[in-house]
C-alpha cells in the first residue's frame, strides 16, 4: 500500500484537519480525502469520522495509527540508507524543544547542521516538557531537547545544568542579594507560570519547580516564563528562571541564585527501545557537539 496514504492518516491524526494534511503534504483537500477513502475501502474500516469541528479518528484508526506510524519509519529508514550508500545525506528531522532552548541553543545549532547536512531538513516543534514526552512517545517528534526527568521511558544524553534563579525588577530591594531561600518567595508578589497546553500553573511551572515547599503569593499567571520575566521587567512581581532563559533577556532585571541553588537538568531525549533514522542520528551528533563545545 502507498505510504503516503499513512503519512496523510497520521498528520490528520495530528492536526485534526484535512486542509491543513493537505497543505504540509502539498495535494489538494480532495487529493487527501480520496487517498484516505481509498485506504478504507482497501481496509475494510472507517478511520475517519468528519464534523464541523474537523477530522477525528474512529476508534479503528486510533488503534492502527502507532502500526502506520512504525510503517512510515520503516519506509523513510531505507529511503535514508539507500542515500547514505549513494553519498547522500537526506531525510527530515522533526524535533520537540523548550521555548529557552529554541530561543539559546536551536540558532547555533542548525547553522553547524546546515553547514554539515544541506539536504537534511529539521522541523521544529516548541512545546513544554510533559507535551514534548508525550508527542516523543507516540513519534510525532524523532527528538526532544527538554528538561530531563529522573524516571522515563525514553533514551537521554544529558548536556547541562541550568541553574534556577530569582528573576526581580533591577531596583528592587533584593536585586542585591546574592542567595534568596524558598520561603522568603511568600514574601512577594509573584508572576506564575503554566508549562504545557492546559494554561493552568498547578500543571507545572515554578509550584513544580519548587516542589510544593511553600504557597506562592501568586497575583498574576501567565503562558510561559518568557512572558513571566517581561511582566517582572514592569514591576509586576517576582518570578523564578532557568538561566538559559534568563540569559537571552536580563536587561531590566536582576537575577539571584536560590540558597541552597536548584538546578534542572537539560538533555536531549529520543524513544527508547528504536533504532533512530540516520538522519536523526546526525542530528543528535551534531548537537552533542555544539553543546559540547560551549560548555
Amino acid at each position: 500500500m502507498d505510504n503516503k496514504k499513512y503519512e496523510a492518516l497520521i498528520h490528520i491524526a495530528e492536526t485534526g484537519s484535512i486542509t491543513q494534511t493537505a497543505t504540509i503534504m502539498g495535494y489538494t483537500q480532495s487529493g487527501i480525502t480520496q487517498m484516505i477513502n481509498s485506504m478504507e475501502k482497501e481496509l475494510g474500516v472507517r478511520l475517519l469520522t468528519r464534523t464541523n469541528k474537523g477530522a477525528q479518528l474512529t476508534n479503528y484508526g486510533k488503534k492502527l495509527l502507532p502500526f502506520m506510524r512504525e510503517e512510515n519509519l520503516w519506509e523513510k529508514r531505507i529511503r535514508q540508507e539507500c542515500d547514505r550508500m549513494t553519498g547522500k545525506e537526506t531525510g527530515t528531522v522533526t524535533v520537540g524543544c523548550l521555548s529557552s532552548i529554541s530561543t539559546s541553543w536551536m540558532p547555533t545549532i542548525l547553522e553547524a547542521f546546515a553547514a554539515r547536512y544541506p539536504n537534511i531538513h529539521i522541523h521544529m516543534l516548541e512545546n513544554e516538557a510533559p507535551e514534548l514526552e508525550l508527542m516523543l512517545m507516540s513519534g510525532q517528534i524523532d527528538a526532544a531537547l527538554m528538561e530531563i526527568g529522573e524516571n522515563n521511558a525514553y533514551n537521554s544524553e544529558i548536556l547541562v545544568r541550568d541553574e534556577i534563579f530569582v528573576i526581580v525588577p533591577e531596583k528592587h530591594p533584593l536585586a542585591g542579594r546574592t542567595g534568596i531561600p524558598i520561603s522568603e518567595l511568600k514574601n512577594y508578589p509573584f508572576i506564575s507560570y503554566a508549562t504545557g497546553a492546559s494554561f493552568r500553573s498547578d500543571h507545572g511551572g515554578p509550584e513544580q519547580t519548587l516542589g510544593g515547599r511553600i504557597e506562592l503569593n501568586s497575583m498574576y499567571t501567565c503562558k510561559n516564563d518568557f512572558t513571566a520575566i517581561e511582566m517582572v521587567r514592569h514591576n509586576l512581581g517576582i518570578t523564578i528562571a532557568g538561566d538559559l532563559m534568563v540569559g537571552t533577556q536580563h536587561e531590566g532585571v536582576a537575577r539571584i541564585s536560590l540558597d541552597p541553588p536548584m538546578f534542572r537538568t537539560l538533555g536531549i531525549a529520543t524513544r527508547g527501545g528504536s533504532d533512530m533514522l540516520p538522519a536523526t542520528k546526525r542530528f543528535l551528533k551534531c548537537v552533542t557537539d555544539v553543546i559540547g563545545q560551549a560548555k
